[in-house]
């Protein structure tokens, strides 16, 4: 909590909240503040949970101060005042109903009903999308680059192609399509909103690159190897019949390896 009122005013209110609990729970002022250096408030700001009789420039140190601990920082406010400290956090939220058109402006959220439990809202709703667009592309990406290499493989080398156009569009629009669509709608996780704020710098698909290439590969080698196995290996003419059969159980198989990956993610 950071305000411009008396220090025990907002003691009594933190404590209220609870806000301010424990004995590792820090209220300062403004004025202890500014006889503090640098280096002495660095060693502290994590402990801070209060701060009163702060003027704009107190709230600019302390957003510098927790973002140069790797903090991701969110400030609210609704003065002029404020718009400074807004700007310079990760996400500065002003309020929609008392915030001024300055502190509008430089923020990056407008809370319409200037209720702080829109905040948690808004924070899960995207928290809860973001995990699903990375679900959808991940499941994307693991069940499609396969048959690119699979029929770019076996038409570079001369052999009859393991899936027909048709298996393909099947693949892609049903297999592939309903399932991607269904991950986009998953409810939260029950643990979404205890997670630390991820890394803005890292991408949807952050650590999941290793799996991406293992599951194509794999879904590569089996359906390929399959269908390679089924119509020149085993013994016998290499019929029509045989050519159906073969792609019928490469089908097969690719369809049910992909349903298996997004139910995997549920």
């Amino acid at each position: 909590m950071i305000t411009g009122d008396h220090s025990l005013t907002a003691v009594a209110i933190a404590r209220e909240l609870g806000i301010l609990k424990g004995e590792t729970s820090i209220t300062l002022t403004g004025l202890e503040l500014d006889s503090m250096s640098e280096e002495e408030f660095d060693k502290i700001v994590e402990n801070v949970s209060v701060y009163a009789r702060v003027s704009p420039e107190h709230k600019l140190r302390i957003v510098k101060a927790l973002k140069k601990k790797g903090h991701i920082v969110a400030m609210t406010g609704d003065g002029v005042n404020d718009a400074p400290a807004l700007k310079q956090a990760d996400i500065g939220v002003a309020m929609g109903v008392t915030g001024t058109d300055v502190t509008r402006e430089a923020a990056d959220i407008v809370l319409a009903d200037d209720n702080f439990a829109t905040i948690v809202s808004a924070v899960e709703g995207g928290r809860t999308i973001y995990d699903n667009i990375r679900k959808f592309s991940f499941f994307l990406m693991r069940c499609n680059f396969d048959e690119l290499m699979l029929i770019g493989t076996f038409a570079l080398l001369g052999l009859e192609l393991p899936l027909t156009a048709g298996m393909i569009l099947w693949l892609n629009l049903v297999t592939d399509g309903g399932p991607a669509l269904a991950l986009t709608m998953d409810p939260p996780e029950k643990d979404v909103m205890k997670r630390p704020p991820r890394n803005p710098n890292e991408g949807v698909l952050h650590g999941r690159l290793a799996s991406i290439i293992v599951t194509f590969i794999l879904q590569f080698t089996l359906t390929g190897g399959l269908f390679y196995w089924q119509y020149y290996l085993l013994p016998g003419p290499l019929t029509q019949v045989k050519l159906a059969q073969a792609r019928t159980m490469a089908f097969v198989r690719a369809t049910l390896q992909e349903l298996f990956v997004v139910w995997n993610y549920r």
